[in-house]
């Protein structure tokens, strides 16, 4: 009989424990949680019949990447971009891709954050990590596509992803961090429809 009740008021116990958890924080209130590493926002736009993409990435790093940025590590960014051609009775139809490559690293010399375009070699220096991530995390006006590919009336879906590698990390080091996804991100696909 007393261990029946001893059962009861145990349950009744973890049962309003359960229920407490989900309660948010006192004092605290609602803790928004941070987006995740990928593709926040994009779209393109016709200008003299090439389509232009913008994009807003969200490309947060924690103290292990910065650390390892200020001892010399290359951090690299690839964007890829897929267009599509829906069709009716068959596989979607890839009717453009491209990759747009860049590197991060931090100059010992001069102090200074450098991001380089490795597609086209152009390269801007920063005087802080988070001033060259701002500026990576906006992509403005890069051609990705000609109109002249596009049928009309046709639907098309575009397709943005981005992953981030920490460059030249010595094999040894690689294996220590095979269960972390630190140095190695691949975000989910960002899609969304070519209005034409």
């Amino acid at each position: 009989m007393r261990s029946a009740r001893s059962f009861r008021s145990i349950s009744r116990r973890l049962a309003l424990l359960g229920a407490l958890s989900l309660l948010p924080p006192l004092g605290g209130g609602l803790i928004a949680a941070e987006p995740p590493f990928g593709v926040r926002t994009a779209y393109v736009q016709l200008v003299e019949n090439v389509y232009l993409l913008s994009a807003r990435l969200h490309l947060p790093l924690n103290e292990r990447l910065r650390e390892a940025l200020k001892d010399g590590v290359p951090l690299k960014l690839e964007l890829e971009l897929e267009v599509n051609g829906s069709r009716r009775f068959w596989l979607n139809e890839g009717v453009a891709s491209l990759r747009q490559l860049y590197q991060l690293q931090y100059d010992a010399v001069s102090g200074r954050y450098l991001v380089r375009n490795l597609n086209s070699g152009e390269q801007t220096s920063f005087p802080t990590l988070d001033d060259a991530l701002e500026q990576l995390s906006q992509i403005s006006g890069l051609p990705v596509l000609d109109r002249a590919l596009i049928e009309p009336g046709r639907r098309y879906d575009l397709n943005l992803r981005v992953t981030r590698d920490l460059g030249d990390i010595p094999v040894a080091l690689r294996v220590l961090m095979f269960w972390t996804d630190d140095w190695h991100r691949v975000s989910e696909w960002y899609t969304w429809p070519l209005l034409q």
